[in-house]
């Protein structure tokens, strides 16, 4: 009798490629770039002189921009994932550590902090009257939509009015970037006082990054929410479909 062979296994690159990427804790995110940087700022200098180094808080923080500064390159290097918002986070606390080294006027840093969002803002809105729309990219994408389904249940002219709200909600993100730099603005006033360079300045920057957070972040978030489903309502009222066939969390 013949012995059987086993068949082997053979595995479809195609299908390897096409393996979701892990995607990255939204806990580790807010530990690594808020948190631990914001604790460092405010505790450091008194956590050095316990352990009894001589660190200086230009020193202190120089280590606590490092963490962000850090998980930022792990992206970009390791992990392969970059984009122009991530660029401009970089640039931002580039521009926290120049101010803080060179001990330049407080000024800047409000100015800095307004000026991030309002240039993604920009840039965003003029994009929309470009052949590369960029806000497109942030509120009907594939992780959100399923944008196959979605486009079998539209004809043409529905196609065309999807269009238009999609980029009737691009405005709505603009404006969510203008008020997050006018509330960047004054959280930075209210909170960084004291002489760059000095522990002073480093203990209110560290709140300042935690305040953030409930002041400008979460307000952020609800704002976007609330365009998400402005585009869902839209898709819905267009197709007909329901919520688990519009939405890939679904799938």
């Amino acid at each position: 009798m013949k012995k059987k062979k086993k068949k082997k296994k053979i595995t479809n690159p195609k299908m390897q490629e096409n393996t979701p990427k892990k995607k990255d804790n939204g806990l580790n995110n807010l530990i690594i770039n808020i948190i631990l940087p914001a604790i460092l700022l405010m505790k450091g200098a008194k956590w050095a002189e316990k352990l009894g180094l001589q660190l200086t808080s230009v020193h202190i923080l120089l280590i606590a921009l490092a963490l962000p500064v850090g998980y930022g390159l792990y992206d970009l290097l390791i992990k392969k994932e970059k984009n122009f918002v991530s660029v401009l986070g970089f640039v931002s606390i580039l521009l926290t550590g120049i101010v803080g080294v060179f001990e330049l006027p407080t000024e800047f840093i409000a100015i800095k902090e307004a000026a991030i969002p309002f240039i993604i803002g920009c840039v965003l809105l003029i994009s929309n009257y470009t052949s590369y729309p960029l806000a497109p990219k942030f509120l009907y994408n594939d992780d959100i939509f399923n944008k196959k389904v979605i486009n079998a249940h539209l004809n043409d002219a529905e196609e065309l009015q999807l269009k238009k709200n999609i980029k009737k909600a691009s405005f709505y993100l603009f404006l969510s970037f203008i008020l997050s730099a006018i509330l960047n603005y004054a959280v930075a006033k209210y909170f960084v006082t004291s002489p760059a360079g000095s522990e002073a300045f480093n203990n209110e920057m560290g709140k300042m990054s935690l305040y953030s957070y409930p002041i400008i972040v979460v307000p952020s978030m609800l704002i976007m929410i609330a365009i998400i489903r402005y585009i869902y309502m839209s898709i819905k009222k267009l197709t007909g479909l329901t919520s688990d066939e519009i939405f890939m969390f679904n799938q």
